[in-house]
């Protein structure tokens, strides 16, 4: 099954404790892929990238 997470971005930060806490829960339930949202998302898109078991 695929996962989408909804990532939590404050500016153009990553919450990375929070989304990896998220994904490690949600990757038990197949691949992840985390969406983040807003106009200054690319950083923390980055971020989220770097994150182990998401795609």
């Amino acid at each position: 099954m695929a996962v989408l997470l909804l990532a939590e971005v404050n500016a153009d930060e990553l919450s990375r404790d929070t989304t990896a806490k998220a994904d490690t829960a949600a990757s038990m339930l197949g691949d992840v892929t985390v969406l983040c949202i807003g106009s200054a998302a690319a950083n923390a898109a980055e971020s989220a990238a770097r994150i182990e078991g998401v795609s």
